[in-house]
């Protein structure tokens, strides 16, 4: 009797700890850092050194690979968390006694692990807010002229550097009265303001804001949307709401495909080295003197006329140090950065724009955790620290 042959049962895959490829990336970190130090070091420079300057080229290239290597080695695709919720949909029909269909699109798209893992929570708050307010009971909606089924679509993409997340219901959509009342009453606008559908969603991300008028274990609390807003600003990325009345109600989330390695421009002002995510700046400036106004009785508010659009300046040395208002202000910088945010563009004025690097983040921590409007710092090639802005905070802080 012949033998019989031998199945494989090799898949191709290695089950390895997330600690593991954290370390990884740490070292990779640690290894790009150490190359750029290297090529940095004061000895070197003033040498004329042709083979030396290939060779580098040549080792960033494949440190540079090594990173994006090592960042896909976290990625995990969406639909790990979408299958949670998949779940949860069906005991929110249960608990809400509506009818619900849970369309999922884009579940291959892939995400750092550390991110996937802080998403459950901020997304289940939305879904229940979508099943709980959004859609209508069955009456209702066939009343409306609506399927008896209620819709809701959660959908993952990724666009450019960043993935982003939709979830969208064909419910009744924002109450814009009842939420600019509550806003009205908070304090959040005056008594005569229409504020632009963008401004008023935003109040529904404020700590307590809730438009129920029952408590339920579903919602009412005014708690889930203030989570969300919180994991975003700390996963680096940011909200976008649309509503319309009758038709429903879509969130949007963008964020960050990984946290470890972030593509900047390095920027300088003064002695001090600022980071700027690269998806962010819209365009790099030299405006000429009729291009910077001043506006307001004091004099205090600067823009920037940048082809017919009036772009609100923020100085870096006044938003960071308080203290320099009253010394005089110094002319603006002669370039200015413009950057895209929620609310709309902002102008940096800078001495000089250093360098487009991919820099390894590290978080402030102790005191330097209250440092205002920044992710945390850049560790260089150089050796030199930069403070990473986060844009939609300044814009936001420059605001008020």
């Amino acid at each position: 009797m012949s033998a019989q042959p031998e199945t494989s049962t090799d898949t191709g895959l290695v089950r390895v700890s997330s600690e593991k490829i954290s370390r990884l990336m740490d070292l990779v970190g640690e290894l790009s850092l150490s190359v750029s130090e290297t090529v940095h070091s004061p000895d070197l420079q003033g040498l004329d050194l042709a083979s030396f300057d290939a060779a580098v080229h040549r080792l960033t290239m494949i440190v540079r690979e090594v990173q994006d290597v090592a960042t896909e080695l976290r990625l995990v695709p969406m639909d790990d968390v979408f299958k949670r919720l998949r779940r949860m949909v069906r005991e929110l029909e249960r608990q809400t006694k509506k009818k619900i269909d849970l369309v999922i699109e884009g579940g291959d798209t892939a995400i750092d692990k550390l991110v996937a893992d802080k998403l459950y929570d901020p997304l289940l708050h939305v879904l229940r807010n979508a099943a709980d307010h959004g859609l209508e009971g069955t009456e209702e909606r066939i009343a409306a002229g609506k399927g008896e089924r209620g819709q809701i679509r959660l959908a993952a993409s990724q666009v450019g550097s960043e993935v982003r997340i939709v979830v969208e219901d064909d419910g009744r959509g924002l109450a814009r009265d009842k939420i600019l009342a509550i806003a009205r009453k908070r304090g959040f606008f005056g008594p005569e303001e229409e504020p632009e559908p963008s401004v008023l969603w935003r109040v529904i991300f404020e700590p307590g804001f809730s438009t129920a008028e029952v408590v339920s274990n579903l919602s009412g609390r005014g708690v889930g949307m203030d989570v969300l807003n919180a994991t975003m600003v700390a996963l680096r990325g940011r909200i976008a709401v649309d509503s319309t009345a009758g038709h429903g109600t879509r969130v949007s989330l963008f964020i960050p495909v990984s946290l470890a390695f972030l593509d900047c421009i390095i920027l300088r002002l003064g002695a001090t080295l600022f980071a700027v995510p690269i998806d962010v700046v819209s365009e790099i400036a030299r405006p000429d003197r009729e291009e910077l106004m001043h506006v307001s009785a004091d004099q205090n508010r600067e823009l920037l006329k940048l082809r017919g659009t009036m772009i609100p300046i923020v100085r870096l040395d006044e938003f960071f140090n308080e203290a320099t208002h009253g010394e005089g202000r110094k002319p603006v910088p002669p370039i200015l950065v413009v950057f895209n945010t929620a609310t709309g563009p902002i102008a940096i004025p800078v001495d000089e724009v250093l360098d487009r690097q991919q820099v390894v983040m590290k978080p402030l921590v102790g005191k330097l955790a209250s440092v205002r409007a920044s992710w945390g710092c850049a560790l260089l090639g150089t050796g030199e620290v930069a403070l990473v802005l986060d844009c939609e905070r300044l814009a936001a802080g420059a605001a008020k």
